[in-house]
């Protein structure tokens, strides 16, 4: 009985044929990685030479008994609500980058995120240097309470990095961009990001108010008269935005990012019922010394 199911035949040239272009499609996908391997294109290669550039190892400003201009420090909260066994390393404001900027940057840019990550090693991503906000040099100058500065990655050189926030538009969305957010009785928190003091100023895209701190006395009944006093190191203080006036804020929720777990950072103000700001808003300047005077909770 003949089968009714065609059959079809393929003769020993097409056979052939076929392996033949199979084994050319292995060859140019080996010769592509040879290409990509050989220029240094590979996404593994890129993330070792990303851990590589933020890693690099920062040396800090030799411990002095107050926060001076042009000195390169960490910013570092004094209290993080976790368990402190699992802990090897205090926490540090610090600069992360997320998948979609991998491909195409290694180094700190404008697109990067600000995280707070354990530091066991003072680095690129997460020691930055204090300059006047007044575009005024005054390296080796005391800081004070009161008195503006800014903060630069320490990784930029001609065209540097600012750390920065911004206050809501109309419509309370935000001008930067982050992977995640954190969040105050329903409504999102300000973040910060970085800009390039090019892109900030008179009619640029930034205010250069915007990238402007100041430091306050961590009791609220000695913030008068301790205004104008030399701003300690390694002490509990409090970090406040010029234009929004709202507290640099650790939140406590943990988001994974390409270097691990991690906390959010924001801006906002957190205060009891006696107006003093929480443990989420005090932080030190930490110049180089191991151990801070740790606030009362």
């Amino acid at each position: 009985m003949t089968s009714m199911i065609p059959t079809s035949r393929y003769k020993p040239v097409v056979r052939i044929g076929n392996w033949f272009e199979d084994i050319c499609l292995e060859q140019e996908k080996v010769q592509a990685f040879k290409s990509l391997r050989d220029s240094g294109q590979l996404l593994v290669e890129k993330t070792r030479r990303l851990f590589d550039n933020f890693h690099k190892p920062i040396e800090l400003e030799a411990p002095k008994e107050n926060v001076y201009f042009g000195a390169i420090v960490q910013l570092m909260p004094m209290k993080m609500h976790i368990c402190e066994e699992h802990v090897r390393a205090k926490p540090a404001l610090s600069v992360i980058i997320n998948e979609r900027v991998v491909r195409h940057s290694q180094n700190i840019n404008e697109e990067c995120e600000i995280t707070i990550a354990p530091s066991v090693t003072p680095c690129v991503r997460n020691s930055f240097r204090i300059v006047s906000g007044d575009e005024k040099d005054r390296t080796n100058e005391v800081i004070k309470y009161g008195q503006q500065f800014r903060l630069e990655c320490v990784e930029s050189q001609d065209d540097v990095l600012l750390l920065y926030s911004a206050p809501k538009s109309a419509d309370l969305k935000s001008m930067i961009y982050t992977t995640f957010d954190s969040r105050k009785w329903g409504e999102i928190n300000l973040p910060l990001g970085l800009c390039r003091k090019s892109s900030c100023g008179p009619g640029k895209e930034i205010p250069s108010a915007f990238t402007k701190w100041f430091c306050r006395h961590i009791e609220p009944k000695k913030r008068f008269e301790s205004h104008g006093a030399p701003v300690p190191s390694n002490t509990a203080l409090v970090m406040t935005h010029v234009p929004t006036n709202k507290n640099l804020a650790a939140e406590n929720v943990v988001v994974q990012t390409l270097f691990g777990p991690e906390f959010l950072v924001s801006v906002q103000n957190y205060k009891d019922i006696y107006n003093r700001e929480r443990w989420q808003n005090i932080w030190m300047i930490c110049n180089g010394q191991n151990e801070g005077t740790r606030p009362t909770q």
